[in-house]
């Protein structure tokens, strides 16, 4: 499992030292990803996470039934790829630091399957979906190997390395 930090604050801060932390947790899991939630319950409505991505981590492609989700990239770049229903790449939305040639905030308000691709060693993003948080809801591809699948997995990120579109 991913390492994950609960917020419990009533008044939470995130600097440059708890984003070294959250990156240092990151690279040390064995699924390359680390969060924290800013958000103190899983029943609450607006659910926001700052993550950290290493380049190699597999975010399984997933989509959300009547949720949004939205990215702010802090660090880094990332590619959010889309599929259509039979695994076929069909979009790619590249995002980047403010200030760089990439936009720096997407939106996502429909039920698409899609991955997230690290192009920087390390990516770290604020996220925000709407609540609760019940596990399970997310829907998974048949088309997609499961995270346990390393021969699988290593495949499809090599298949995800190559798209452009």
């Amino acid at each position: 499992m991913p390492a994950v930090f609960y917020n419990t604050d009533e008044i939470i801060e995130i600097g440059t030292s708890r984003l070294a932390e959250l990156v240092r947790a990151a690279a040390a899991e064995p699924l390359r990803r680390s969060r924290i939630c800013l958000h103190r319950s899983s029943e609450d409505l607006t659910q926001e996470m700052i993550i950290a991505l290493m380049q190699d981590s597999y975010v399984p492609p997933h989509k959300h039934t009547g949720k949004s989700e939205s990215f702010h990239v802090i660090r880094g770049e990332i590619d959010i790829v889309f599929f259509d229903d039979a695994g076929n790449a069909n979009r790619v939305v590249s995002l980047g630091t403010p200030g760089g040639r990439k936009p720096f905030v997407y939106r996502l308000s429909a039920d698409l399957w899609h991955s997230v691709r690290v192009l920087t060693e390390v990516a770290v993003f604020h996220e925000t979906t709407t609540g609760p948080f019940v596990k399970g809801h997310s829907q998974f591809p048949l088309w997609a190997p499961a995270a346990t699948d390393a021969e699988g997995v290593r495949q499809f990120m090599d298949r995800l390395r190559a798209v452009s579109i």
